[in-house]
């Protein structure tokens, strides 16, 4: 499922990336990599705040489709 349709407080496995060679390389820079945790912080209106290990991150929803996580089975 795309992190877009995650709700507060939920966290997931990142599974992969969609998109071409600029998104994933942003998404990449940002530290969106497979195998990483997430948790949403909000989701509410505007851009997704992303927890990524300490840091916290604000991403538009159209990238945020392109990340392709899973809940269950996350290894961290």
């Amino acid at each position: 499922m795309p992190l877009a349709m995650l709700k507060p407080g939920e966290t997931a496995c990142i599974k992969k990336i969609n998109g071409g060679r600029t998104a994933k390389g942003k998404l990449t820079d940002l530290g969106f990599v497979s195998g990483k945790t997430v948790k949403i912080h909000r989701s509410s209106g505007g851009p997704l705040i992303v927890g990524l290990g300490d840091n916290r991150v604000a991403l538009g929803r159209g990238m945020a489709h392109k990340v392709i996580v899973e809940t269950k089975g996350c290894e961290n």
